[in-house]
């Protein structure tokens, strides 16, 4: 017999006081290709490394994709680096181009 406990639907995920829009900041990365944008201040290491990794809309398509820069970085009293972020919108590049 399985083990477990129907609970309907999934809750929504616990707040940990951050409140980033990682894709409204990424859609204008997109609208203005040339420019680079604050996405963030005082972001930890850690959640720069996952948005990184983000593989989906609007941070990857067929026309290019985010790259995600930190700047001002520091490691703070609590021992964890925090820094800006930044989003850059670089288009693929076309054969013969």
């Amino acid at each position: 017999m399985t083990k477990g406990k129907l609970v309907g639907k999934l809750p929504p995920r616990a707040s940990r006081g951050e409140d980033y829009d990682w894709d409204a900041a990424a859609l204008l990365a997109v609208q203005h290709p040339d420019e680079a944008v604050l996405a963030a201040t005082h972001v930890p290491e850690s959640r720069v490394k996952a948005v990184r990794g983000y593989k989906r809309k609007p941070f990857v398509s067929d026309t290019g994709h985010i790259m995600v820069a930190v700047r001002n970085s520091a490691v703070e009293a609590d021992g964890i680096r925090y820094g800006d972020v930044y989003f850059l919108w670089e288009p693929t590049q076309k054969e013969g181009a």
